[in-house]
């Protein structure tokens, strides 16, 4: 451990058992009942030989006949000292075997200031534990060392697993977030769909800080839009939140496949979507992809314009097993002829990874 997280450590002990914590407030207020009381049993005496010879002696009595007040004040504030100590220590004991695992996927060539441990309040008591996959080079070169950036994401679930290691899912606390491509995200939040509670990490490219949807910004509700009324076995959704996907452009990459759009008016991108904005998302989501399973769509295909959190978490709302095949692509505005030349296919009933897809050029 180095000196910073050693400090870190010591000052998030002293937030969560003396600042924030029960014991710490009852040791605080024993401490001023006993500074209180000490005033009362002051005596000084005075042994003075005078140059005369003569001898003077005094004796100077702060108790006198309060010596009852210092007596309750020194009695309580130990009682109260001592139970505060008790207190830390059972929370302490508590505390100690608790875990904060921190999950963090790097995938853009530009990086963040800081990490996600780092944006973790000092009063989350708990063993630090850190997952970061970075698979910044892998989604920048060949085919292959972008399947190599799928395998990474893919193997979370075991990254997280070992760090949990037997314990309690009550002993555990779970935060999440990154910036990388799309589908990458999307797989990551599919991965990540049986933790019950995840605490969720944007990073606000405006303030330079990770921050969490509870402070996020609301959206405008979410507009469906159904461009054909048959879409057949296939359909292309696009979902433009952050900012508008260009429709032409899809025409392009997908000429055959009936387009179904969700998005918001005046859709603009730097946002921390709100967590109500979120959950409005993904039920509009959901409801499309139930409406489009009820038509007789097997496979759908996912273009998504969206922060990194909501791309996280309609990954996770999807479920391969009872919904139709689902692949996500990943926008490349500079390949004019095939603006979405890769995806990801989500994993299934059968499948439990995401599967790297390439689309050839139309």
């Amino acid at each position: 451990m180095t000196q910073s997280q050693f400090k870190e450590r010591l000052l998030g002990m002293l937030e969560a058992y003396v600042y924030r914590g029960p014991g710490g407030k009852l040791v605080a207020t024993g401490a001023l009942l006993l500074l209180g009381g000490l005033p009362f049993v002051g005596n000084l005496e005075l042994n003075k030989t005078l140059s005369n010879g003569d001898f003077v002696r005094g004796t100077l009595a702060t108790a006198g006949t309060a010596w009852w007040v210092t007596a309750v004040c020194l009695a309580f504030g130990s009682l109260l000292v001592l139970a505060g100590l008790f207190l830390i220590f059972r929370q302490y004991q508590d505390q100690s075997r608790k875990r904060v695992i921190a999950i963090e996927l790097r995938g853009l060539s530009q990086t963040m200031d800081s990490s996600i441990q780092s944006a973790i309040p000092r009063r989350v008591i708990g063993r630090r534990e850190v997952v970061l996959i970075d698979v910044r080079e892998q989604v920048q070169g060949t085919p292959r060392q972008r399947q190599d950036a799928i395998t990474e994401v893919n193997l979370i679930p075991r990254h997280l697993k070992t760090n949990k290691s037997g314990n309690n899912r009550d002993d555990l606390t779970l935060y999440v977030g990154g910036l990388a491509p799309v589908p990458l995200l999307f797989l990551a939040g599919n991965l990540l769909a049986a933790e019950s509670k995840i605490n969720w990490m944007d990073w606000d490219r405006k303030a330079l800080k990770w921050v969490s949807p509870t402070a996020g910004v609301d959206l405008q509700s979410p507009s469906i839009i159904y461009c054909e009324e048959h879409p057949g076995t296939e359909a292309l959704l696009a979902i433009s939140i952050s900012y508008p996907v260009d429709v032409n452009e899809l025409r392009i990459a997908f000429p055959t496949i009936p387009l179904v759009e969700i998005k918001i008016e005046d859709a603009t991108p730097g946002h921390v979507v709100s967590e109500s904005s979120i959950r409005q998302i993904q039920q509009a989501f959901m409801d499309t992809i139930a409406t489009l399973q009820g038509q007789g769509v097997r496979k759908v295909h996912l273009v998504l314009a969206a922060p990194s959190v909501l791309s996280m978490q309609l990954g996770g709302v999807y479920a391969g097993r009872n919904m139709p095949a689902l692949v996500i692509y990943q926008y490349q505005k500079a390949q004019v002829e095939n603006p979405y030349p890769w995806g990801v296919e989500m994993p299934n009933s059968e499948r439990h990874e995401g599967v790297y897809v390439i689309r050839e050029d139309n």
